[in-house]
């Protein structure tokens, strides 16, 4: 398997163990941000859905509401977006540049250059399913020109392993 980032699968991984230690940092007064930071940093994403799935059945709370109840700021910011999976997370930042006022396009070309065709095509259809839309459709009608065109073509492109493209 391929990972992009430095973090990797934990060795001694027990998302219920995880999730118990989650939940002492946050009970009682004050929260242990260190305990928090220690846990979900050092967890790969598909380990902290884990995690996210054992705090539910233990506590029957979601665990990203109860993190940004005991957070604020920069740091709620960062939880919220380890805790997302990855293409759920590509999505969002994708609908987050092509809405409102102007484009960001830095983010556009970032996600739209970077994935596999496997992401991107998980990406349209996670994007279709949470904000209603096509997002080839939103891309040609915030850009335009020779730079909205390759935008679309990066949708389209058959891709191998890391991003690399196989043009016909």
């Amino acid at each position: 398997m391929e990972y992009r980032g430095s973090v990797r699968p934990f060795v001694h991984f027990n998302a219920k163990h995880d999730a118990e230690l989650l939940h002492k940092a946050m009970k009682g007064i004050g929260t242990d941000e260190d305990a928090i930071l220690m846990v979900l940093t050092s967890r790969s994403n598909d380990q902290r859905q884990e995690i996210k799935a054992a705090y539910k059945k233990a506590y029957g709370k979601d665990l990203v509401s109860a993190l940004k109840s005991e957070l604020g700021g920069l740091l709620e910011n960062l939880i919220a977006a380890l805790m997302t999976p990855p293409v759920l997370y590509d999505a969002t930042l994708l609908h987050k540049a092509l809405k409102g006022a102007g484009t960001d396009d830095q983010v556009l070309i970032e996600i739209l250059a970077s994935r596999t065709g496997e992401e991107i095509k998980e990406i349209i259809k996670v994007y279709k399913k949470e904000f209603g839309g096509k997002l080839e459709k939103d891309i040609s009608s915030d850009t335009g020109g020779s730079y909205g065109r390759l935008l679309v073509i990066l949708l389209q492109v058959e891709r191998g392993p890391a991003g690399k493209t196989f043009l016909s």
